[in-house]
């Protein structure tokens, strides 16, 4: 059933997508423009999407919104407004697409349709092509991954002035042969555009991340303050849980570095993935100080209720408190189908006869991205680690192992797109981190002169 709904979703977009594109097309036949660059869209979809499979592609229908974003804007620049073709706003899209979905594989596809689209609307002039070419990809690199606002700003300046300089070399070669004031005009405005560009990309940047439904680095800054309501809540009434989403951040973004993924995307949904348990948090051994086991006295069917709801509760505080869904993808796919193993023991022990696994298993879905598969692997890697009565290297290196191996031959890391070559990174990692998380101090031999004092004093204070 739910293969015949996709299906019929996936026609309706392709329906939809064949009567804009030829909706455009007839506009562009209207005022005598080239129609060829439409031509390359179908090829660039089919490969992003089946020959070279890029990762974390957005969906059709999103593309399909993005595209025709940029035609129509860059239709009312060079034809209804008839600015230079400067002003295209190349270099923001550059930007915004990298920003939004932290893919530079997918910015080059879209920097080489605005590439081609921009020739077409400025009568074949593909010296205007090559230099928007260069300097939206360019934006694109510089501004892949940044984590400040005014990164984005230096992005554009910098792809202005590359702007400028290609177009110049195109048209005058060799360079500064025919040097003039009309070059400096050419000059401020290639500059001026992408400084214009890059402020307007900081000022939707918000609009754009609720419409995908995506967040980019500039705002996991801002859910990384530990001043955010839901952080300080867990700081106050789960300080265990804390210190725990602490410990599992760190060993995430240093494994995600490891791997070339997203490291701030990591560490900050590791910040939330359980704030779920800050509604029962005396449930949670890592909140109960001094340690008193308040499941003693429950049957482990209620138990087990009680710990795989927090993963429930969790995606209803996440959404009440407005959090992107991406963060709310670590809350609900950290523990994916995996067994409450404490308990279900427990349940066995009670009643060998009955088959509990079922009932006992975490209710999914299973790890989307390498981000929540690592952040899963994090959470029992840390929380297992916390059972060593000894954590020497030797040991630490074991349970690293084991855990990892556990979680691939379960199946729990099928859907997260995670290689062997990863796992072996991330578990170098995880191990490296440990070792300093345990490591062990040399004894300071006691100072003499403060015992005798200290000796002293107290005899002075029973005279």
């Amino acid at each position: 059933m739910r293969i015949f709904i996709r299906k019929r979703k996936l026609k309706g977009e392709f329906f939809l997508a064949l009567l804009l594109f030829a909706f455009v097309g007839i506009i562009f036949y209207l005022y005598n423009l080239d129609i060829s660059f439409l031509a390359l869209l179908p090829l660039l979809f089919i490969y992003a999407k089946f020959l070279r499979k890029i990762e974390k592609i957005p969906s059709s229908f999103n593309l399909l919104i993005l595209t025709l974003l940029i035609i129509v804007v860059f239709f009312i620049i060079a034809v209804i407004l008839k600015l230079s073709a400067f002003w295209l706003p190349a270099i923001g899209f550059g930007i915004l697409i990298t920003l939004l979905f932290d893919n530079l594989e997918l910015s080059f596809l879209f920097c080489v349709f605005l590439s081609f689209l921009s020739a077409s609307l400025v009568s074949k002039d593909f010296s205007v092509g090559i230099s928007l070419f260069s300097s939206s990809f360019l934006a694109s690199m510089l501004s892949f991954r940044i984590r400040r606002r005014t990164q984005i700003i230096k992005a554009g300046i910098l792809a202005g002035l590359m702007q400028f300089i290609v177009v110049f070399l195109v048209r005058n070669f060799p360079l500064f042969k025919n040097f003039n004031f009309t070059h400096l005009e050419e000059l401020s405005i290639c500059v001026g555009g992408g400084v214009v560009s890059s402020i307007v990309v900081v000022g939707i940047l918000p609009i754009f991340e609720f419409i995908f439904g995506v967040v980019t680095n500039i705002s996991l800054l801002e859910l990384s303050d530990f001043n955010h309501p839901l952080l300080r809540k867990m700081i106050l009434e789960a300080p265990g849980t804390y210190q725990h989403s602490l410990i599992v951040a760190n060993l995430a973004e240093a494994a995600s570095e490891a791997i070339g993924a997203n490291s701030l995307l990591a560490r900050v949904g590791a910040y939330y993935h359980d704030i779920g348990k800050i509604l029962k948090p005396q449930y949670f051994v890592e909140n109960q100080i001094p340690y008193r086991d308040t499941h003693k006295s429950l049957k482990p069917s209620i138990s087990k209720l009680i710990i795989i709801n927090h993963v429930k509760e969790g995606i209803e505080l996440a959404k009440k408190y407005r959090l992107n869904p991406r963060i709310i993808d670590f809350i609900q796919q950290h523990h994916g189908k995996s067994l409450v193993y404490y308990f279900y023991q427990q349940a066995k022990k009670n009643d060998a006869q009955k088959n509990w696994e079922e009932e006992f298993r975490y209710p999914g879905p299973l790890p989307q991205s390498k981000e929540v598969a690592i952040v899963a692997l994090a959470d029992t890697i840390e929380a297992i680690s916390r059972t060593l009565e000894e954590p020497t290297p030797k040991r630490i290196e074991e349970l690293v192992k084991d855990v990892v191996r556990k979680k691939f031959l379960e199946g729990e890391l099928d859907e997260s797109g995670l290689t062997l070559s990863d796992l072996n990174k991330i578990i170098k990692s995880f191990i490296h981190i440990l070792n300093a998380t345990f490591h062990t101090r040399i004894v300071y031999p006691s100072d003499e002169n403060s015992d005798k004092k200290s000796a002293k004093y107290k005899e002075n204070k029973n005279k």
